[in-house]
């Protein structure tokens, strides 16, 4: 880092599993095979790994021990570094998300000096260290909070948009965590709520058959996706069948998964969610915005290549009260209309002050 520094060379570190394109010149550093497990402390429930290990694999290991990570929905399987320097959708940002549980990383920084941070002594960096894109430091080490595993029961079923929108300030309400999958180009949506299982509670795991089924339907709605955007500039009409055919896809595989118990993070592959834009809202902001997208919608028609992804993700507010709020991620991975400016590949984040009247 120190020679670089001195050379004036950019050097960009990754963890692998978000897609990168370095410029000419740069010198691209991936540490996906930095994936150890250095630490675990089951009385205080923490657990310190290498930036290059997986969230599924991660979790798996926790698994063992009755242990997760506070993380719930739809999640990237992002390595650990990417999850700390990208967020993503279902991860959230700064103190949102995953960056809640982070109780400590160490970093090499510019200088080439070795370096822990933390949320209480140091602020400032790691604020721009979680979400910043990896542009402050590199992380050789983190240090996670675990919480208890809580296998949950997962409901899913077909609404209106008109319907989420008037009766949100309840539909939040009724579970721990929501997903909401909405094409603009229809009133339907899929909403999935999930709740914690308790001794008193009964829900079978998925079989093998129905475990087979649902990856079936998600790996065909991903190919689907990939095909609308090649073709929905030039075969408008086609595009709009295919994204059918994709919301049909997304709502067979949420069936499959519905009424059975699932571990409370569905992990999957981050290459079709994370080419995107993605907000991090509170969750009274929903409603006026799912209004203002249908009304936009209904008045400029266009083919759809993509569902909008909308799940509910807990933060930490440390207030006087100490808290435990939930905001919303947005999230659109794909193109609508090429009329319309699109998003930024990667991650946009909206994050704002998160107070305990939240949600």
């Amino acid at each position: 880092m120190a020679q670089a520094r001195d050379n004036g060379t950019t050097v960009k570190v990754v963890g692998g599993s978000f897609p990168t394109s370095p410029a000419p010149g740069d010198i691209l550093v991936s540490l996906q095979y930095m994936d150890r497990l250095l630490g675990l402390d089951t009385n205080n429930k923490t657990v310190m790994v290498e930036p290059g290990m997986k969230l599924s694999t991660l979790s798996s290991l926790l698994g063992t021990i009755n242990l997760s990570i506070d993380l719930a929905g739809r999640v990237p399987d992002l390595t650990i570094l990417d999850c700390v320097a990208v967020g993503g959708p279902g991860l959230g940002c700064g103190e949102t998300g995953l960056g809640s549980s982070i109780l400590q990383v160490e970093v090499v920084t510019a200088k080439g000096e070795l370096a822990s941070w933390n949320w209480d002594t140091n602020t400032r960096q790691m604020g721009g260290l979680v979400g910043g894109l990896g542009m402050l430091a590199v992380v050789i080490a983190v240090t996670i909070k675990c919480c208890p595993l809580v296998m949950v029961s997962e409901i899913s079923y077909l609404s209106s948009v008109r319907e989420v929108v008037d009766t949100w300030s309840m539909v939040h309400r009724t579970s721990n965590h929501q997903q909401i999958t909405w094409f603009p180009f229809t009133e339907l949506v899929i909403i999935s709520h999930t709740s914690n299982l308790d001794k008193l509670s009964f829900a079978v795991s998925q079989s093998r058959l129905n475990m087979f089924l649902t990856e079936a339907s998600e790996w065909v709605a991903t190919i689907i996706r990939r095909l609308n955007i090649v073709m929905f500039s030039s075969v408008p009409m086609l595009s709009s069948v295919l994204a059918r055919v994709q919301f049909i896809s997304l709502w067979t595989a949420a069936r499959y998964r519905s009424d059975h118990a699932h571990h409370p993070a569905h992990f999957l592959p981050p290459s079709p969610i994370m080419r995107g834009t993605s907000w991090l809202l509170p969750l009274d902001c929903l409603p006026p915005l799912l209004h203002n997208i249908s009304t936009w919608s209904q008045a400029n028609p266009a083919p759809v290549t993509s569902p909008i992804f909308i799940q509910t993700v807990v933060s930490d507010s440390k207030d006087m009260h100490e808290t435990r709020s939930r905001t919303s991620s947005v999230g659109s991975v794909g193109y609508r209309s090429q009329h319309v400016p699109q998003g930024v590949h990667g991650q946009g984040y909206l994050c704002p002050k998160l107070g305990g009247n939240v949600g």
